[in-house]
């Protein structure tokens, strides 16, 4: 087995640094100036429905579906991009987790939604927020 070579093991090291570097970057696409404020946008394939999310320090929500007849509270969990949607209301709709994903955009984020209980996607799709 052949010995690596100082030149060789900077390289990758420094490969390593710049990779971890790009994803926290990337993270704080989201994150910076934070996400508190209201989003909206839409989701699902067919139908596609309208989603409205309000992300702030006093209490977070959303709202979805035709008519946003949908409604429920948003709770965070120890990531600061996945929620717990509980307190749900409205016929057919169900609670579940939803994760926020950051965009190339700074005021857009991707979502996407899973049942409780489910692992699939139910739904995901892109939303704006509005100053």
């Amino acid at each position: 087995m052949r010995r690596a070579r100082v030149w060789q093991v900077v390289v990758a090291g420094a490969g390593l640094v710049m990779g971890v570097a790009g994803f926290v970057l990337w993270l704080r696409g989201a994150q910076s100036p934070g996400l508190a404020g209201q989003w909206t946008g839409s989701a699902g394939t067919e139908p596609v429905f309208p989603v409205a999310m309000e992300l702030s320090d006093e209490g977070s929500a959303l709202k979805w579906g035709v008519g946003l007849r949908c409604s429920g509270r948003l709770e965070p969990t120890r990531s600061r991009l996945v929620f717990t949607l509980d307190r749900v209301k409205g016929e057919g709709c169900v609670p579940g987790m939803l994760r926020v994903f950051p965009t190339q955009e700074l005021d857009q984020v991707a979502i996407k939604m899973t049942r409780q209980g489910d692992t699939d996607i139910t739904y995901s799709g892109t939303l704006s927020r509005h100053s």
